[in-house]
């Protein structure tokens, strides 16, 4: 069952679609930043409840350019250093909305957009064409996004870009979802593994840019090719300097990551076809927001998992080719695959 519901804000109102399969599994998502706003499935005791972390007023959403809360991201997902790129000896400059970089698509990607919504079978697709104008990006693409129900309780988020111009683009599109598979949402990660099909983590420098460099996993923080328990392996990272994870780990799929619950018996698998999935902690947040209900945000409440190409790919060309060359066509697909294990 397909229902929509219009959620009113100091901004005006926006849609808010649910998908609803009747048997505890369901989903919700907005015409703004074509969000990703609820993902719901029982657990071992047959109580359903959203697995992903969510703004509790639509006006915090709307105002955030911070935490990007189950929205989708583009037209490329992580960080480009300095804003800038050059293709064919021509140089490109893109907004720069954290320090000098460019992040998630710029402040006005597609995490800050209106989007055209229709139901499709078993989920909502949603489209827009973004210019330069929009967005600060070269070319005019064309593009959709579509959340639906496949079987076996599989949901899954399609991406389709074309340039529709004579100018070559960018195109490492993403949904910035946030998982925490606990009922209770202040728990955090308690009672979470996580297990990632990654050999080797890229090399960050201080501004967590990518220096070109991939290391080895072996008799690290970041070795989750076993299952690891998720809050210990935040406290070991953080032995090495780090806040928390907020880096890019190369993935060999279609199998990339999965995520469970040891208490309750949730379970993700994530599919993608993609060559990395980026690890976030939440390792920070700034003035106090509620989230889901009513709880107070709080550091390392969730983690979000975010399947792209390798970030500032346009200078690493050995990252993976992230150029939609004109009137050219791509698509990307990614899965959340539900389970409650026995």
């Amino acid at each position: 069952m397909i229902t929509q519901e219009e959620l009113k804000s100091e901004w005006g109102s926006l849609t808010k679609y649910t998908v609803d399969n009747g048997d505890g599994y369901a989903f919700s998502c907005v015409n703004y930043g074509a969000a990703l706003t609820s993902l719901t499935m029982p657990d071992s005791s047959g109580y359903s409840s959203n697995i992903l972390l969510q703004f509790a007023r639509p006006d915090s959403m709307y105002n955030d350019q911070t935490y990007f809360f189950g929205k989708a991201i583009g037209r490329v997902g992580g960080r480009i250093k300095d804003g800038s790129y050059r293709l064919n000896g021509h140089p490109y400059q893109l907004p720069q909305n954290e320090g000098t970089n460019t992040l998630h698509g710029g402040a006005n990607g597609f995490h800050h957009l209106w989007w055209h919504a229709k139901t499709i079978h078993n989920g909502i697709e949603f489209t827009r064409e973004i210019t330069r104008e929009d967005d600060g990006f070269p070319g005019i693409l064309k593009t959709s996004i579509t959340y639906r129900w496949g079987e076996n309780h599989q949901f899954h988020i399609e991406f389709n870009g074309f340039n529709d111009s004579d100018e070559a683009t960018l195109f490492n599109p993403t949904v910035h979802s946030y998982f925490n598979l606990n009922n209770d949402k202040t728990r955090g990660l308690v009672c979470h593994e996580l297990n990632m099909h990654a050999n080797r983590v890229a090399e960050l420098g201080n501004d967590l840019i990518p220096t070109g460099k991939l290391f080895a996993v072996d008799g690290t923080p970041f070795d989750f090719r076993q299952s690891q328990t998720l809050d210990k392996m935040i406290e070991s990272v953080k032995k090495d300097g780090f806040t928390g994870y907020d880096h890019p780990f190369q993935v060999s799929g279609p199998l990339i990551a999965t995520l469970k619950n040891t208490e309750n018996r949730r379970r993700v698998d994530l599919y993608s076809d993609r060559n990395a999935c980026i690890l976030y902690t939440l390792n920070a947040i700034g003035k106090p927001e509620s989230v889901n209900g009513g709880a107070d945000l709080k550091p390392f409440m969730a983690a979000a998992l975010e399947p792209q190409t390798l970030p500032d790919a346009v200078h690493h060309p050995d990252f993976g080719n992230i150029i939609l060359q004109p009137h050219q066509e791509q698509s990307y697909h990614i899965v959340y695959a539900l389970a409650v294990d026995a």
